[in-house]
């Protein structure tokens, strides 16, 4: 049976629009677009880059052989140095010190990392404030007069003598932390953070008004390890803490391991 003209036109029409649609189909899928490709790169090049800096924390937490030290502390650590790095806000890069408050007082849970040699070259007893919890640190604060600890990432700065003899002040840089110098928040030596005070009172070691206290002994050396810029992280796995850590969630770091 023979098409009319009309009916031809039509046929016609209608397979260069299907041939059209399916060009168009085929166009989206190759990931040809311009604006998407670039948006696929761009998250191929991030993807990568995370994995790479996985990689970079995995080998170093190897290498440092210390498993007192959480890897996720580590991780959390070493990304909080590297955006404070990015910003300009460290003046020493050699050393990350982290405190793991996830670990009782009456266990070794503060590390100075030499991020040149990747090794551990301090590591001590560490106390929390007196209302952030016993044995364990349960509960921290920003606030004046909560005599209790302050997570996050400080920056070490001057050092100075007074009541605690010498003491190092930190400057808080997150929400968490803000109100340290005002609080008085500084690194200080202690009589109530040494092995002796742990025989002493049933193994639990004292505790400060929310300065992170170490034992007197090798104080001065640790001071000089780590004054003037370095990066002091108090870690402990809280969820509100992370959620609206700035350090965590900046992309800066990423750039180092593009």
């Amino acid at each position: 049976m023979m098409h009319s003209r009309d009916n031809i036109s039509s046929l016609i029409l209608l397979a260069l629009l299907t041939l059209v649609s399916i060009r168009s189909f085929s166009h989206s899928l190759s990931g040809s677009d311009p604006i998407k490709s670039d948006l696929l790169k761009q998250d191929s090049v991030l993807q990568r880059a995370k994995a790479d800096f996985n990689t970079y924390a995995s080998h170093l937490y190897f290498e440092l052989g210390d498993q007192d030290l959480s890897f996720e502390a580590l991780k959390q650590g070493l990304t909080g140095y590297h955006n404070l790095e990015k910003r300009g806000e460290l003046s020493r890069f050699d050393t990350l010190t982290i405190i793991d408050f996830s670990l009782p007082s009456n266990t070794p849970r503060f590390f100075i990392i030499d991020l040149c040699n990747r090794q551990i070259i301090h590591k001590s007893l560490v106390a929390h404030g007196v209302r952030t919890g016993r044995l364990y640190a349960e509960h921290f604060s920003n606030e004046d007069n909560s005599h209790k600890s302050s997570l996050g990432f400080y920056v070490t700065t001057t050092t100075y003598r007074g009541k605690f003899d010498l003491a190092l002040r930190l400057e808080g840089m997150e929400h968490s932390n803000s109100h340290a110098r005002r609080r008085g928040v500084v690194m200080h030596g202690a009589d109530y953070v040494s092995y002796d005070f742990l025989e002493r009172n049933g193994c639990q070691l004292g505790r400060s008004y929310g300065c992170p206290s170490l034992p007197h002994d090798g104080f001065k050396e640790v001071v000089d390890m780590i004054k003037g810029g370095s990066c002091l992280f108090i870690y402990y796995p809280s969820n509100s803490y992370q959620r609206y850590s700035k350090y965590l969630h900046r992309k800066d770091y990423l750039v180092d391991f593009v």
